[in-house]
């Protein structure tokens, strides 16, 4: 069988990687697992039919990850421990083998054949439904739109209204602040805060709004500005790269190619506001070099930054292992669920947990980190289970191009899996806050058209 066949050139590859490191090799290492990670990836992109195989961006994620982190090219690593190397294996492992037993089950395939009957017409003149008249539909189409420019100025007028309130509240605005390294950390007023950063949402639902109006309206350029300013006055890189990365992701989902042309005035936008907000964070070379401790004091810190961002994540997975004193029992990867919920504000719950860090200020963590935290190996495996599930079934709407904001979900979970090695992506409060209300507006435009047919055949009902 094909999965049993990948999953072996995957195990021998990965033990190849594994003797190699063991053996002094870490070059060799490095380039076998990304190799490892790229074949993985243009495999499912050749079996899925999609630049977005989640399977293949899980194995970039996480393998690829792990072929940069293997070179160890800071002090701060140290060996990694056989439960780093099982809990790094067996998360791809089972996570490959859960998307395809899922893919096999009876009502999923039932699932994929509603879905392929229920795509709709992204603008009036793609395509007619049977039995509506040309003007009927473009109507229904006019309301859709409507409607989705309404969403998007929902979004943007919660997140201006709450960064507004912080401000005023707080008394300042990050980019506007001189020699405060951590403005945007300290920018944040208690549960409020996740509702300023919406507006990471908006640059995914353009795409679908560029598609239906058929072109690139003043509406569609504003909202865009809007949604890319408030990460700039909050001085936060990750939240501009999100924003942009979704907007891509979607992008892709919905069949467009990104032109180079285009690419290339992206990424140096992209690249010009990093180097600006890096600048305006007041974090200076020779700070940011003293907490890196690379063995190789002269590689230019352009590089530095982005192998550390990816390699002690790995390294703080590696020293949990090490250090870990007691489990967390499930009570790490709930945290968002009973954050959200507000339940921790009403019963007394375990939720304070030492973090393992390599240093204090290299906080970020890998994709597995919680679920290591909570039960050891098994809670890797069940985690990844999970996922893998989760995939498969998002897999299969990818063919749903008739709602924003589920692809927006899909482009979320895609962008996860692609920088699995950042941080607890699916344990994280933000994250799930986001899921959260893309899910409510996902089945809020799934109403909105149920209602739109629904009026549509009654007044056919009428007419007769």
């Amino acid at each position: 069988m094909r999965i049993f066949k990948i999953l072996g050139i995957y195990s021998i590859l990965y033990f190849l990687a594994y003797l190699a490191k063991k053996f002094g090799h870490a070059g060799v290492s490095s380039i076998l697992f990304l190799f490892l990670a790229l074949f993985l990836y243009f495999v499912e992109k050749k079996e899925e039919k999609s630049n977005l195989p989640l399977c293949g961006l899980f194995a970039l994620g996480l393998l690829g990850g792990e072929g940069i982190a293997v070179l160890q090219l800071s002090t701060l690593s140290s060996s990694w421990t056989m439960e780093s190397w099982l809990s790094f294996y067996l998360a791809y492992f089972i996570f490959y083998l859960l998307y395809y037993t899922v893919k096999k089950f009876a009502f999923f395939k039932t699932l994929q054949s509603e879905v392929s009957t229920m795509s709709m017409p992204l603008s009036a003149g793609d395509e007619k439904q049977k039995d509506s008249p040309a003007e009927s539909e473009r109507k229904k189409q006019r309301e859709l739109l409507s409607f989705l420019k309404l969403c998007i100025l929902v979004l943007l007028g919660i997140s201006y209204l709450c960064f507004f309130i912080e401000a005023k509240v707080l008394g300042y605005i990050p980019l506007f602040t001189e020699h405060t390294p951590h403005a945007y950390s300290a920018f944040h007023l208690k549960g409020l805060h996740y509702f300023t950063t919406l507006f990471v949402l908006v640059p995914m639902l353009l795409p679908f709004l560029m598609r239906l109006e058929k072109r690139i309206t003043a509406f569609g350029l504003i909202s865009f500005f809007l949604s890319l300013l408030l990460p700039i006055l909050l001085v936060s890189r990750f939240q501009l790269l999100f924003s942009m990365a979704l907007y891509i992701l979607s992008l892709l989902l919905l069949g467009y190619s990104l032109q180079w042309k285009k690419a290339l005035l992206l990424f140096l936008f992209l690249l010009t506001a990093y180097i600006v907000l890096t600048v305006e964070r007041a974090h200076s070379v020779s700070y940011l070099l003293d907490i890196f401790a690379m063995k190789n004091k002269n590689i230019p810190i352009f590089f530095v930054q982005p192998y550390m961002y990816i390699a002690n994540n790995y390294e703080n997975f590696n020293l949990l292992t090490k250090e870990v004193e007691s489990h967390s029992h499930g009570f790490r990867m709930a945290y968002p669920f009973l954050t959200l919920s507000g339940l921790k504000y009403f019963v007394d719950l375990p939720l304070s947990y030492p973090l393992y860090l390599t240093k204090e200020e290299l906080s970020t963590l890998g994709i597995l980190y919680d679920a290591y935290y909570d039960f050891g190996i098994l809670g890797v495996g069940i985690f990844s289970a999970v996922l893998g599930s989760l995939a498969a079934i998002l897999s299969s709407l990818m063919k749903r191009k008739d709602n924003p904001f589920l692809l927006g979900i899909i482009a979320q979970f895609a962008f996860y899996l692609s920088l699995s090695f950042f941080t607890t992506w699916f344990s994280n409060a933000s994250s799930i806050f986001y899921f959260g209300i893309s899910l409510f507006f996902t089945m809020l435009w799934q109403w909105k058209k149920q209602s739109m047919d629904k009026d549509k055949a009654g007044q056919m009902e009428g007419e007769q």
